[in-house]
């Protein structure tokens, strides 16, 4: 991360021409937001109880490689870096500029950013709730800048993996976080929710390789920015956080486009009561879905829809995984026989079968388990399972070679003294397969899903859970 060399002198500089403005209008504007090669913060200070203060820490404690200019009317030096007193005076023209400030201020900014030739700009400021006043005037400066492009208002800001970039004012990213490369990529209506879902995924396993924060949509809308993110990133999966929509008809196809490309969307829906509705127009400032376009648009277009982030996790992180088909048969095996049970019967809940097991299959199995092990499928192996180093693993390499089997459910829990070498058997496995291999860790050892989902296993902490997100995931069709 660097800054300019100076503060006090400017660099001439023009207004943007229109072939300027012509060449940014194609610029790829989702990649611009996530990996800036440099980037103004607009309303920065030392006050980490400001917005612009936290949005710059956020942006210089992460790696980010880029220039950094902070804008300030205060200070000489912000956090360690010479600031600036404003955009006109910046040596360079950043790729994108992040405005923390009062909207009324705003405003004049924005326009000021435009005919620097500022890419894109991103609004963390925003009206009070309930109100537009400065909507329409935003509108006009994007009308008579086109080649500048506007996200909010009222974003929390962007954050992008693939260049350790956390330009937002967020929490999310506090404290140890992987800033990594990935073709999984969050749009959210809501800052707090998509930070929710950016944390979240990140404590599940899930890496994220890019979070845009919609706000109020004066120009860019979450439609575009799906379309985009498909033509620029070509991300395996995408989770959304929505409202409402300015264009059914854009959303639709967005939606389409997404499927046409082979792009799985998950969606989280907000303002499904009267009530939520009622509060979506405050916060969003835009027309709340009703369940029957909801339905024409999602289910038209083969996206997913969840009821909650734990459940959109879920459903992402088997969806990114090998999925099975509606019609897989299982093979589960588990330490218990009532974990046993509650597997089948959530299985058989989401329409999923049993693999059929002849006693010539059971035969390796009965080699391996003690007499009161149970070998039809559900296999109850029982503790035995652990009672010899290898034992777990050869169980699991039978099933997984079971020609009737499609796909393995190991499910475990309570044994912190055994974990790191049950890990290590599973990850072997699930590696080798060829088939989906799924944990469900039930009890004890809180951080197991995590852990393994670090190694490549896909785990969850509870039977339905599992057998719901693989079911939603069935739906997508095979990977």
């Amino acid at each position: 991360m660097t800054s300019g060399d100076t503060c006090s002198t400017p660099a001439p500089h023009r207004a943007a021409s229109d072939a300027d403005l012509g060449r940014a209008a194609h610029e790829p504007v989702v990649r611009t937001l996530l990996e800036p090669r440099s980037v103004a913060v607009v309303g920065a200070s030392n006050d980490l109880r400001k917005p612009g203060a936290r949005v710059l820490r956020n942006i210089v404690t992460h790696g980010y490689e880029g220039e950094v200019f902070p804008v300030s009317q205060g200070s000489e030096i912000v956090q360690g870096l010479p600031a600036y007193t404003s955009v006109t005076a910046l040596p360079r023209t950043p790729d994108v500029a992040i405005v923390a400030i009062p909207i009324a201020g705003a405003v004049a900014v924005t326009e000021e950013c435009a005919r620097r030739g500022v890419r894109a700009v991103v609004l963390i400021s925003a009206d009070p709730p309930g109100s537009d006043d400065h909507h329409d005037a935003l509108a006009r400066v994007r009308e008579r800048y086109p080649g500048t492009r506007i996200l909010g208002a009222s974003s929390l800001g962007v954050h992008g993996g693939h260049a350790r970039f956390a330009g937002n004012f967020g929490t999310a990213t506090e404290g140890e976080f992987d800033f990594v490369p990935s073709d999984v990529f969050i749009l959210s209506q809501s800052g707090g929710v998509g930070g929710y879902v950016l944390s979240a995924a990140h404590a599940s396993g899930l890496k994220i390789g890019g979070y845009i924060s919609t706000g109020r949509e004066v120009d860019l809308t979450f439609a575009e920015l799906l379309t985009k993110t498909v033509d620029e990133y070509a991300p395996r999966l995408v989770l959304g956080y929505l409202e409402g929509t300015q264009d059914l008809a854009a959303f639709s196809s967005a939606l389409q486009y997404a499927r046409q490309r082979d792009v799985v969307v998950v969606l989280l829906r907000g303002g499904v009561t009267g009530a939520g509705r009622s509060a979506a127009r405050r916060h969003s400032g835009l027309e709340p879905f009703d369940d029957e376009s909801w339905r024409a648009a999602v289910d038209g277009a083969g996206a997913l829809t969840a009821r909650s982030i734990e459940e959109m996790l879920d459903i992402a992180r088997a969806a990114a995984s090998r999925r099975c088909r509606k019609d897989a048969r299982f093979s589960v095996v588990a330490a218990s026989g009532g974990a046993t049970v509650l597997m089948v019967d959530a299985l058989a809940q989401e329409g999923f079968g049993l693999a059929r097991w002849q006693d010539s299959d059971k035969a390796e199995l009965r080699r391996l388990l003690p007499e009161q092990a149970v070998l039809d499928n559900p296999i109850d192996a029982t503790g035995a399972i652990f009672s010899r180093r290898h034992t777990l693993r050869s169980v699991l390499e039978v099933c997984v070679r079971h020609d009737g089997t499609d796909a393995v459910i190991l499910t475990l829990g309570n044994m912190p003294h055994l974990d790191e070498h049950v890990f290590a058997e599973i990850s072997a496995i699930a590696s080798e397969a060829g088939k989906l291999v799924v944990v469900v860790w039930a009890g004890g050892s809180p951080d197991a899903v995590r852990r393994l989902a670090g190694l490549g296993v896909l785990a969850f902490s509870d039977a339905a859970r599992c057998a719901y997100a693989l079911r939603r995931a069935a739906d997508i069709g095979p990977a």
